[in-house]
């Protein structure tokens, strides 16, 4: 084998070994998750389910089609072959990470601003006034 089939075995290698360890990793971050907290994140991350599933059945559209075609007798060169199925795998680690991004959130590094004038959320804009009683409220705590 020379150099440059070495440098793909080893690309391949190292992606699909990769998806591996993250498919694993969220596998087990899954079944050790709390039944009722597992839930709640499933309904709360339907967007990223959505494109789990959008992923994974684009990816294997494509491979089928590929399939398909080579069966019916359309002799497809080998490097759409390989495109098609680096595709395939493409969408699986894309759905893989979504699903590990289910189970395991990003956590975000500071907190989103609320103010409309972000320069000024730590200054503060009224003097603190000391709350007295009014004449109503002395009377009903005696």
């Amino acid at each position: 084998m020379d150099l440059i089939a070495w440098a793909v075995l080893i690309a391949f290698e190292g992606i699909i070994g990769g998806v591996a360890v993250l498919l694993t990793l969220t596998f087990v971050s899954f079944s050790r998750m709390e039944k009722n907290v597992r839930r709640a994140r499933m309904f709360i991350m339907a967007d990223r389910i959505q494109r789990f599933i959008g992923a994974f059945t684009v990816g294997f559209v494509v491979l089928a089609v590929t399939f398909a075609g080579s069966f019916v007798g359309l002799v497809l060169p080998a490097a759409v072959a390989a495109g098609a199925f680096f595709f395939f795998l493409g969408t699986i680690a894309y759905g893989i990470v979504e699903l590990y991004f289910i189970v395991r959130p990003r956590r975000s590094v500071r907190a989103p601003e609320t103010s409309a004038l972000p320069g000024l959320r730590h200054a503060r804009s009224l003097k603190s006034v000391p709350i007295e009683a009014s004449e109503d409220e002395g009377d009903v705590a005696s």
